[in-house]
């Protein structure tokens, strides 16, 4: 749309993804003299840290001047381990929650929001601001002492392990056929597959909240994949 040639969009993006993946790792120390050019893993442990001494810093994708240039550039302290999270953690394992839940937040602080000029000021507003109202009324729980908190943790069993790692190297298979068969499977048969997948990320990941709801989303599931099977002849081609 904006002109780029697809070609060039192909070609940048593998590199971009296997820049972004590399980083993301404790393996690695520092890496000397490419430290002051590229975001490397340490920079960016720094980036993923909720200690005070690192929040909000390294915002760099690839070349770690920027943070410099903009002044929120932060070395890793040798003797301040980054603790990594966010300082308002999701409360949930499921992944379609966690992606839209800032959006739900903020939907439901404008509907709480009494004075309608706070109801339109919040989309346009810092992160961290809320109406005094909402503030008052409706707390959200932060993180404020990053060495001394409770992680999110749910009860489970042997078996539902099993289970879920089942469903997990299932969604694993379905994803390879789709990334493999994407040209045959063509433009609609495209989203009817991948609503199909979201459905099943967010039917074991209810799972593994214990969601009581749980149960519904995997009969859903299954009776959308067998009800595809059977109108489809097979699956996707």
């Amino acid at each position: 749309m904006l002109g780029v040639p697809s070609i060039v969009i192909a070609t940048i993006a593998p590199i971009h993804l296997f820049a972004q993946f590399w980083n993301h790792m404790q393996h690695i120390n520092r890496i000397g003299f490419l430290e002051k050019i590229l975001v490397t893993p340490s920079h960016h442990r720094v980036h993923h840290a909720i200690n005070k001494e690192y929040i909000d810093k390294n915002y760099s994708q690839i070349f770690i001047f920027w943070d410099k240039l903009f002044g929120s550039f932060q070395e890793e302290l040798p003797d301040v381990k980054p603790v990594y999270g966010i300082t308002r953690p999701m409360r949930t394992c499921n992944p379609i929650k966690i992606n839209f839940q800032h959006m739900w937040l903020m939907l439901e602080d404008a509907w709480h929001a009494k004075n309608f000029k706070d109801k339109l000021r919040i989309w346009f507003m810092p992160t961290e601001w809320k109406p005094a109202d909402v503030v008052a009324k409706y707390p959200l729980y932060k993180i404020e002492n990053a060495y001394s908190f409770e992680k999110y943790n749910t009860k489970s069993t042997s078996i539902l392990n099993v289970l879920l790692w089942i469903q997990m190297g299932i969604l694993l298979l379905l994803i390879s056929y789709l990334f493999g068969n994407i040209a045959k499977i063509g433009n609609l048969g495209m989203f009817l597959y991948g609503g199909f997948i979201f459905m099943h990320v967010y039917a074991y990941s209810e799972l593994m909240d214990g969601n009581k709801y749980a149960i519904v989303w995997q009969v859903a599931t299954s009776l959308i994949g067998i009800e595809s099977i059977f109108n489809l002849g097979d699956w996707y081609g």
